[in-house]
């Protein structure tokens, strides 16, 4: 079935956001473009399958199509490239199982971006919390100081750490970025398929600055559009949890041996 937009969410035990995700993006897909959204689960335990399943029968328009990974859970950019057989769209969202699309211009700015600017590879929109803030999440390419300011206590390095999220542009207009957040990216899908989906050596984080490195790579720019707007539930598990800690540094050690130890 070709459409004119697809979308893969990777869902691990997501049953608190799921509904909430999927019933945005039914509600509010645009009426012109036709569309499919792919649910890969990474081996859920709780009612995530459920969900999907229930939500799946209550549209005609957009089908919902629920895969289980092969692998259990394989993790966030190979769980996506589960989903690279059954595309056949011309724009490919790869969104984050915690995102609410907040209106239809969301799903059409990307869109538009993608078809009429051959030049961009990547977009992403802007980002807002569950209390309608922005997320500064558009940002420069990953660096070992940028890192290490992340984990220090207290805010001794802001204006380091706002260079890194290029606080320095106006959020509320579009402008060429280095590094996209992958809680919600839109690629063409001939482009996603062409590269090879995400590195499948990243099982979590930093799978998206590589992925937005492969595009600039490539030859393509990476951009944020403000015209585009999300709201993300942001957990940031990596703060809370030694093992998630340890996870994210094993994909950033990844990330540099692949890209460069770059400090600054």
């Amino acid at each position: 079935m070709n459409v004119d937009c697809s979308v893969g969410i990777v869902t691990y035990n997501s049953e608190r956001t799921i509904e909430k995700t999927l019933r945005a993006l039914l509600l509010h897909w645009p009426a012109e473009l036709s569309g499919q959204i792919i649910v890969i689960d990474n081996g859920s335990t709780d009612q995530t399958l459920a969900i999907v399943k229930q939500l799946g029968t209550e549209t005609d328009r957009i089908k919902v199509v629920l895969v289980t990974s092969t692998a259990g859970n394989c993790g966030y950019g190979e769980g996506h490239n589960q989903a690279l057989p059954l595309l056949q769209s011309t724009v490919h969202l790869i969104m984050n199982p915690d995102i609410a699309i907040q209106n239809a211009n969301s799903i059409r700015a990307l869109f538009l971006r993608l078809t009429t600017k051959p030049e961009v590879g990547l977009v992403m929109p802007k980002i807002i919390d569950t209390a309608g803030q922005t997320q500064y999440l558009a940002r420069r390419d990953l660096t070992v100081i940028d890192l290490f300011v992340r984990y220090l206590p207290g805010r001794w390095f802001a204006n380091r750490e706002a260079y890194h999220a290029m606080r320095d542009h106006d959020y509320d207009q579009p402008f060429a970025i280095e590094f996209a957040s992958g809680c919600l990216m839109a690629m063409r899908t001939a482009d996603f398929r062409a590269i090879g989906g995400f590195d499948p050596r990243y099982f979590l984080y930093a799978e998206d600055a590589d992925l937005s490195r492969t595009v600039r790579s490539h030859g393509y720019t990476v951009w944020y559009d403000p015209t585009a707007v999300v709201e993300h539930a942001w957990e940031r598990g990596s703060y809370r949890s030694f093992r998630m800690f340890f996870i994210h540094f094993k994909s950033l050690w990844q990330y540099f041996h692949k890209w460069g130890f770059r400090l600054l």
